[in-house]
């Protein structure tokens, strides 16, 4: 089984903040960065349980190099389920679904007998080596499993080890190619239905702060694919956003457009068609939930690539400013 581990990070970080307010992680009194300092491993399934259940070791997907985000994706042989209220252990002993398909669960370190906090571990039988995949199939193990931590689905998600773990089990059972070929493919007639439903949704006009949103949150999304990402240019164009705005956002969405494909893209797109803003606004939420286009939710919030905190550095912000100055100087020049 392949995955990557972080030495340094056993067990769950301490978040912190710095003195101007900005967010820090911490373990046993020194700062971990949650985005570097990954090594790939290949490994048995009893090894791999004992580095998460004994020694406590953060995991996430197998990477390319040592920078934990989904440009760097290879492959995703274990994938979890965080259950944080609603179940009891006892009530996941009795479930069909874990008992035919897991291979296992652990207590989290923010367990206690009174409030049951646990991650149910699927052994894949064949790993999956497209991100796009891994997110599908980890949304509908949430729709099994309501009671799921909604946070937990992206691609190269952290899930933290429990060292000396005081309740767990590992089985040898595999999630199979059919399952999650089955699963997989309800997730896609699914998103295709909702879609198109939003497709025809009429939404009220953007100001500026949710147009900038918007944006903010489209580029620290990766999609990988590409029908998807055209769908949400067009969407963009349909909702008068600029080609400006579509190349600064294709810069987090995919790894391998160049600015001409982008171009071709939105060029091919129409102001007035069957894709609209209602496209673009139900894949945020579906991503980020619900309330990312709130204001009081999101003020003042950028999006760190790496999934886990959000930034309020006006100067990075100030760097995505001079980011999409450079891109409309670039079409100008053209």
């Amino acid at each position: 089984m392949k995955l990557s581990i972080h030495q340094t990070i056993r067990g769950k970080p301490t978040r912190c903040q710095d003195a101007t307010g900005r967010p820090y992680y911490e373990h046993n009194g020194q700062r971990v960065n949650l985005g570097w300092g990954w090594i790939n491993i290949d490994a048995e399934w009893q090894d791999v349980f004992t580095l998460i259940t004994q020694e406590g070791l953060a995991t996430s997907a197998e990477l390319t190099t040592e920078n934990r985000k989904e440009d760097n994706f290879v492959s995703r042989d274990l994938v979890m389920v965080d259950i944080d209220s609603g179940m009891t252990i006892p009530e996941l002993l009795a479930d069909s679904f874990y008992n035919a398909h897991s291979a296992g669960f652990y207590v989290t370190p923010s367990h206690t007998w009174e409030a049951h906090r646990f991650r149910i571990m699927f052994r894949l039988a064949t790993p999956l080596v497209q991100a796009a995949d891994v997110v599908k199939l980890n949304k509908m193990l949430m729709r099994r499993y309501t009671q799921a931590d909604a946070a937990c689905k992206d691609a190269t998600r952290i899930f933290y080890g429990t060292p000396n773990c005081v309740a767990c089990e590992r089985t040898d059972n595999q999630l199979s190619d059919a399952s999650v070929t089955q699963l997989i493919d309800q997730y896609n007639v699914w998103e295709a239905t909702e879609m198109a439903r939003n497709d025809s949704v009429v939404h009220q006009p953007l100001d500026d702060w949710s147009r900038q949103r918007i944006l903010d949150l489209l580029k620290s999304t990766y999609v990988g694919e590409y029908a998807k990402w055209r769908d949400i240019g067009w969407g963009l164009k349909a909702g008068g956003f600029s080609v400006a705005d579509w190349l600064y956002v294709t810069t987090g969405m995919m790894s391998k457009k160049t600015p001409e494909m982008a171009r071709q893209v939105w060029q091919d797109g129409k102001v007035i068609g069957r894709i609209t803003m209602g496209t673009v606004i139900w894949f945020l939420k579906s991503r980020h939930g619900q309330d990312c286009l709130k204001r009081e939710i999101a003020q003042d919030q950028h999006l760190n690539p790496n999934g886990e905190i959000l930034l309020t550095n006006k100067a990075v912000l100030a760097a995505d400013r001079r980011e999409k100055a450079a891109i409309r100087r670039m079409i100008r020049n053209d």
